[in-house]
């Protein structure tokens, strides 16, 4: 089977697009009211109510799905694709404390599936993440956040370079931010940092291996409840590993940009925030071109019902890259996710997501993927539930080899504590 493996990816896919309806649960459902501004997932469901098991002063969650999925194309190939069932287990356990003026989060998941017949697409994936949040005074904040996530890459990334041949590759990511926050009557303040390490295990994907900074800083002006504006700087800096490339390149680069934006922060049907505004890319590298380019960021949720939410998602920037005679890269990202509960125990969720990736430079391709998503859960009671979905992707390109079309079918059980 021919097929062209292109350059290094710098995310990674951990999961299945079907989104756990399970996760829901990161605070106790019994605490909640059913009030507009909620999730129909979260909402309160007697009979139905999670029961957190207490842990001294905190409160903890064990999650356990048990899924059986068929694939229609194992390894997103344009030809000759090879379809085989998965069976995956996804466990994740989260505690929660809160005091009156602080609160921590902590968590821990893996994801481990096994092909039946594919056997080098068998993989586990696993991460934990500690955060935490306080208010040392009036109108101010502070916030911080560890994340570790061993990720397996997508076979479907743009950026995919392993042959069929060899297994999926692992990556290792470790991430930290810190932020602060001042809440004025009129005027707020919020800035944030970062760290985030990309660390490729297979030694041939050494010069994929980065490290990114980042920091914003955003002022928020509330002329009058619940309507307020932003203005938001940021900059990203990435610190590859090796000095250059498997094609010769210096992908080191700084990207800064502005946004500015409206947000409606507390609405009975409608909240969320988008801003529009520019990048520059500018890369160390004086034979790859600066670029400068439109930038949007956004997610709303609109509730038209107490147990209905529709929430759209939007984003466009710049996105590193090490792609073979691609000098950069800029995403868009579309989705729009809808969550209904039919029934006091049958909830349903469905996605519809666009994305297109265009690269710059001598190897300029512009590859645009649809995805469609839709899942459908039975409460059988408070600890057990019943769910299946269906998810489908296509991708369409200039050269044909980058073309690919997929889908999963699934069927499993939800256990939750």
């Amino acid at each position: 089977m021919a097929r062209r493996q292109t350059a290094p990816a710098t995310r990674s896919c951990r999961a299945l697009p079907l989104i756990a309806v399970a996760l829901a649960g990161t605070s106790p459902l019994g605490a909640q009211e059913a009030r507009r501004g909620a999730s129909p997932l979260d909402l309160a469901r007697p009979g139905y109510e999670r029961r957190p098991i207490r842990v001294g002063p905190a409160e903890m969650r064990i999650d356990v799905d048990i899924t059986a999925t068929y694939d229609t194309n194992v390894y997103s190939t344009s030809q000759d694709e090879i379809d085989d069932i998965a069976l995956i287990a996804r466990p994740r356990a989260a505690i929660d404390w809160q005091s009156a003026n602080a609160e921590l989060h902590g968590e821990v998941y893996a994801d481990t599936r096994r092909y039946l017949d594919q056997g080098r697409e068998s993989a586990t994936s696993f991460g934990a993440a500690v955060s935490g949040r306080m208010a040392p005074a009036r109108n101010h904040s502070l916030s911080t956040e560890l994340r570790f996530d061993r990720a397996v890459e997508n076979r479907a990334d743009p950026e995919a370079r392993a042959s069929i041949l060899l297994p999926p590759r692992k990556i290792n990511i470790l991430a930290s931010e810190v932020g602060y926050a001042l809440s004025g009557t009129r005027i707020g303040l919020s800035l944030t940092a970062g760290v985030q390490k990309f660390d490729f295990l297979d030694p041939a994907e050494n010069d994929r291996n980065f490290t990114m900074l980042r920091g914003s800083a955003r002022a928020t002006w509330h002329p009058a409840a619940p309507v307020s504006f932003f203005v938001e700087g940021y900059a990203n800096r990435r610190n590859f590993r090796t000095a250059f490339d498997i094609s010769g390149i210096n992908r080191d680069a700084t990207t800064y940009g502005v946004l500015a934006g409206v947000s409606r922060e507390v609405s009975a049907r409608l909240r969320g925030r988008i801003g529009a505004g520019v990048f520059r890319f500018d890369p160390d590298d004086g034979a790859l071109d600066g670029y400068t380019g439109f930038a949007l960021s956004g997610d709303l949720t609109w509730n038209p019902r107490v147990r209905t939410a529709v929430t759209a998602q939007i984003f466009r920037g710049d996105v590193a890259t090490a792609r073979a005679g691609a000098t950069g890269r800029t995403d868009t990202r579309v989705a729009v996710t809808v969550s209904q509960e039919a029934y006091h125990n049958v909830l349903l969720h469905g996605r519809a997501g666009w994305t297109q990736s265009r690269y710059r430079g001598p190897g300029a391709d512009r590859l645009n993927s649809w995805s469609l998503a839709a899942e459908g859960e039975y409460l059988v009671n408070r600890t057990f539930s019943l769910f299946a979905g269906i998810n489908y992707a296509r991708r369409t390109a200039r050269d044909p080899l980058d073309e690919y079309s997929r889908a999963q079918v699934q069927a499993g059980v939800r256990v939750r504590f």
